[in-house]
């Protein structure tokens, strides 16, 4: 037994006299009564061995296994370690900066994926400015034969797959990363002069290096990849400036409309609740025969605001006609408020409208009143808002929406009719409100 324990002291301390380095005394061990004394420059420390392994033993290799773990944590976290055997999906995206679906691809579909993926998902961008990228997007149609229809941007590449538009993209990019990842990954397709292309490469969604130095002269990009920003549509702001100074003009009428309808609240207040209800009996708001076209304008504007409304949920391309640019209104920020589509808060404001004139219509005295009153603060509300967009269109977002104008005149036009309306309701009440 006593030389089990000699044993255990030699495993732990090492040879039977070491000799320190520095001020020449002695570092020994020796066992004394069932115990290991170790001496070590002046420094004594025992440790008990009676009935086995001591506890400090046991500590100290509790702390080898643990730095051992940590070491070999340590080396599969290094950077390099990890990468090394990761398998990473490449893929090309020719873009345009005047192309609102590019953006939209750009700031709406990419940011999650490359969030999630990381490096996993290197993505070569280049925009068609350059030559050098024109010259590359032709190879490109060369060689996976791309038919003219489907010929632009956004035109994203990843293994032989092609995609085209801001509804292909975002609809099978997801698949398409995950399935080449647990393939093994895929590598860049073999285009010729991609060596030479201009851009950026990221890496998840920060950039891993730049792909070539941008020319130090911009060229003008080639039919089908994008180029120069286009020449403003003249006529496209001409009936925006219109439908601006239409609608501002409709707004002063409403409020000198109310101004006028206060008159009859003031004269109404003085009098008596007999003749008050006389006077509010004897309007009769079938007799404003114009308020009939309020609803026509309503179900014309609710039509645009779902149209709308569907291309934005879906990202369908905007049938906008040879006037203006719907799509670029589309996908910018000013579309939305609050997350909320402006179509469908659109829509919401048309739906209240023709609530509010049925009621006006089916309804006379105080009901009737009132609700030709919602009536009218939901169609100042969507005046002003239409305002506001319509300014933003041809001043800010640099394109004009021709739906957008077509919601916004019916919207001037049923505020139209409701201030005057108003007005024709106010104007039979005031003489009975003074009449004797």
């Amino acid at each position: 037994m006593a030389r089990k324990r000699y044993a255990s002291c030699a495993r732990w301390f090492g040879p039977r006299s070491k000799r320190c380095a520095v001020g020449g005394c002695a570092a020994t061990w020796k066992r004394v009564n069932a115990e290991c004394q170790f001496q070590s420059c002046g420094l004594q420390r025992q440790f008990s061995i009676a009935g086995g392994e001591t506890s400090m033993i046991r500590w100290l290799g509790i702390l080898r296994a643990l730095m051992l773990i940590m070491m070999f944590t340590l080396m599969l976290s290094w950077p390099g370690v990890a990468a090394a055997d990761a398998p990473v999906v490449h893929a090309i995206l020719f873009w345009s900066r005047t192309c609102p679906h590019c953006h939209y691809v750009i700031e709406e579909v990419l940011p999650p994926l490359q969030a999630h993926y990381g490096a996993q998902f290197r993505l070569k961008m280049l925009e068609g400015g350059e030559l050098a990228n024109v010259a590359l997007y032709q190879a490109a149609v060369r060689q996976f034969n791309i038919p003219p229809e489907r010929q632009g941007v956004p035109t994203l590449i990843i293994g032989d797959h092609v995609l085209v538009g801001s509804r292909e993209i975002p609809e099978q990019l997801p698949g398409l990363i995950a399935q080449y990842l647990a393939a093994g990954g895929v590598n860049y397709p073999s285009l010729p002069g991609l060596e030479r292309a201009v851009g950026v490469e990221l890496c998840g969604n920060t950039p891993c290096e730049e792909v070539a130095a941008p020319a130090e002269t911009g060229a003008a990009a080639e039919p089908g990849i994008g180029g120069r920003p286009p020449a403003p549509d003249t006529l496209a702001n001409a009936l925006a400036g219109v439908v601006l100074a239409a609608l501002a003009a409709v707004l002063v009428y409403a409020g000198i409309a109310i101004r006028r309808t206060g008159r009859w609240v003031a004269a109404t207040a003085g009098a008596s609740p007999a003749r008050s209800r006389r006077s509010q009996n004897t309007a009769d708001p079938r007799r404003s025969g114009w308020s009939v076209l309020i609803p026509v304008f309503a179900l014309i504007g609710l039509g645009v605001a779902s149209y709308l409304a569907y291309t934005k949920l879906l990202h369908t391309d905007v049938i906008c006609g040879p006037v203006g640019d719907c799509d670029a209104v589309q996908l910018t920020s000013y579309s939305e408020l609050f997350g909320i589509p402006v179509a469908i808060l659109g829509g919401l404001s048309y739906l209240g409208i023709l609530f509010f004139w049925l009621l006006h219509r089916l309804f006379g005295g105080q009901l009737g009143w009132t609700a030709l009153l919602i009536l009218w603060g939901l169609a100042v509300i969507g005046a002003v808002f239409s305002l506001y967009l319509t300014f933003l269109e041809p001043f800010v977002i640099g394109a004009v929406c021709t739906w957008c104008l077509a919601s916004a005149v019916c919207m001037a036009l049923i505020l139209l009719l409701a201030s005057h309306s108003l007005q024709s309701q106010a104007a039979l009440r005031i003489p009975r409100a003074h009449s004797a």
